[in-house]
This record gives C-alpha cells, structure tokens and sequence, in this order.
C-alpha cells in the first residue's frame, strides 16, 4: 500500500512525500525524472533498472537511489515485481546529497539488515501514527546515513579492506596517543604510502593522517567533558598533539570552537 505523507511544512529540511513497503511494481517510464529523491527496492522478484545509459537489473533486497529530475525508467523482468519504495525531498535536500558525495544514482547490490528492513518498519511507524512531521524528517536524514555506510560498504574490495584499511584504522585506535607517521602506516600494511593514500581517498575521500586527527579529536571531547579538572594543554598532550596551539587549532577546524568553549557546555 502507498502512504503519501502529506507534508504541512515545506520549511523542513528534509521531509516524506512518500511510501510504501510492497508494492506490485507497473512500468515506469519517466523521462524528465521524479520531483523528489527516490529509493526503490525489490520484494521479490526482478526488475530492471535504467538510469542514462545505464541498465543493471535489481533482485531481491537490492536498490538504488535515485537523485530528483533524473530520467529514468524501470519494468518486471518476468512475472511480478513487488517492490518497496521511499521518497523525500526538504529545503537542504540537495545539499546534503551534494555533502555525503551522492551521485545522481546510487546502486547497492549487498544492503545490511538495516537497511533492508528501513522501508518497512518505517511503513509501519508511519501507519501507526507513530511518526509525525518533524520525526519524519529524522528517519529521512537516517535513511541517508544508511545509504551512506551501504555504498562504502558495497564499494570497498574484501582484500583492501582486509589488509590496508581495517589494520590502519585498528592502529589508529590503539596508538593515536602517540606521534604517529605515514612510515607507521606503512609498516603497518606493508604497501607503498602511495597505494595506502590511493585507497583511503578512493573509499573515504580521505587520508589516514587525516582520520588519526578526527579521532584524536573525538577522544578529546570525551576527556573534555568528563574530566574538568584536567587542562586543556593536559589533555591535547594525552590525545597526541605536541603543542597546545596545534590541538587548539585543530580541534577548532573541525569542531568550529575551541576546546575551552566546548568543554563550557558540560559545566
């Protein structure tokens, strides 16, 4: 069954327009794209997806994301198609699309049991008055952190990952305390900084120097909200930074205050 949500207030950020958790799936043919971003999943059976000059073949707990105003078009391989489909749009919509780095369509060929199950129990919620307005734009910006972790999940090799990503990361947790170098990293893993630095920026956008100092700063956030007798220069120097200047600096970049303002919230 399809739930149009009904939205009173297009101010929102992120809102529903629509959904429904089996669907028997007709021909769709929309050649100037849908006015809102689309999630489409198959129940059971097959369909088959077109999106440009893409075709690929969606089966049972697959999806894909489909930007708005994208053209596209989808109809039964054979026999019925029962599908599960989410739509949402807001204000910020773009925007956060354009932040997570979402291309105008997004396949995930192996989702995770949350994701799988999101379209339901979200139908569920909704059908039972669970869900108003203002929460529904909480399971919207959900949904998108799911999509998130899908697509680097579906995306990164099971060798690369195995060997390169989860022993660096692994390393970081337990010695970010130290000064850490890329030499570290590649003694860790055995391969060239260059093919070390390749990877992290083709599965995170990022860099292993640069995740050593989000997490860095996470611990310090911690430690600034739970130990108030400790200065800040104390705890930059037990989370890894060498100068007080550097931790002020850049926990600042990333949290857009400085340490001393942040651990003024807790008190």
């Amino acid at each position: 069954m399809r739930y149009s949500f009904g939205v009173t207030d297009y101010s929102l950020p992120l809102y529903i327009d629509s959904i429904s958790n089996r669907w028997p799936q007709e021909t769709i043919n929309r050649k100037k794209g849908y006015p809102y971003v689309h999630w489409l999943q198959t129940i059971s059976g097959v369909g088959e997806i077109t999106v440009g000059d893409q075709c690929f073949e969606l089966r049972s707990g697959q999806g894909v994301l489909i930007d708005k105003d994208v053209p596209h078009a989808y109809h039964a391989v054979s026999g019925e198609w029962l599908t599960a489909y989410f739509t949402f749009g807001g204000e910020l919509i773009t925007e956060m699309l354009a932040t997570l780095r979402f291309s105008q369509y997004i396949q995930i060929k192996e989702p995770d049991q949350q994701l799988i199950e999101f379209v339901d129990r979200s139908y569920q919620q909704i059908q039972a008055k669970k869900v108003d307005t203002y929460q529904a734009s909480v399971l919207v910006y959900e949904f998108l952190l799911l999509i998130k972790k899908n697509q680097i999940k579906n995306d990164v090799n099971p060798h690369l990952m195995a060997v390169i990503v989860t022993p660096i990361l692994d390393y970081i947790k337990t010695n970010y305390m130290h000064d850490l170098k890329n030499a570290d990293f590649v003694e860790q893993t055995h391969y060239s900084l260059q093919y070390i630095l390749e990877v992290f920026r083709a599965y995170f956008d990022s860099s292993p120097h640069h995740l050593l100092m989000d997490y860095r700063v996470r611990k310090a956030k911690e430690l600034l909200a739970n130990y108030p007798d400790r200065s800040v220069e104390e705890i930059g120097k037990q989370v890894g930074f060498r100068t007080n200047s550097y931790f002020i600096t850049t926990f600042k970049q990333r949290e857009k205050v400085t340490p001393g303002s942040f651990r003024a919230f807790f008190q």
